[in-house]
């Protein structure tokens, strides 16, 4: 019964990692549209932050639906592998994002969307980021439930 209770124990982790995750990514991504606007038009300062209350969780559950099946995956590998490191969790979100951009490409008929070198940056980017946080929330225990069979 206590291996049963380790196990949904790290379950419920890795879910929380994956939540925290698609939220860190997503406020990356608003945090650096939000900015962009603002510094051509800085009207919008004041407009800009209210917003992100609202967009910052809606743009997270769109990251989440589409990179969920690539990040169990990584979430399997890391456990499996035992990746502890913040570094390997952070390059690890960096495919994950690019396969959910990739997709999101794909879903909006935006073939060109896919190959724009600057939109891949960003969402590598929040990837990294994605990444970082999950390392934070999950990762620095991956592979832990292992140790004490």
């Amino acid at each position: 019964m206590n291996r049963l209770v380790t196990y949904i124990v790290r379950f419920v982790a890795i879910l929380a990692g994956f939540v925290v995750a698609c939220l860190a990514a997503s406020l990356f991504v608003n945090v650096l549209f939000a900015s962009t606007i603002v510094a051509v038009i800085p009207e919008f300062a004041e407009a800009a932050r209210p917003t992100l209350f609202v967009t910052v969780p809606f743009f997270a559950l769109i990251v989440a639906n589409l990179a969920f099946g690539a990040f169990l995956v990584v979430a399997v590998a890391a456990e499996i592998l035992r990746w502890r490191s913040w570094l390997a969790h952070a390059l690890a979100g960096a495919p994950v994002a690019l396969y959910a951009g990739w997709r999101m490409a794909a879903t909006l008929d935006a073939p060109g969307a896919a190959s724009d070198p600057g939109l891949m940056l960003i969402t590598v980017a929040a990837g990294l980021v994605g990444g970082i946080a999950y390392w934070a929330v999950a990762g620095r225990n991956a592979g832990l439930w292992r140790d004490e069979a």
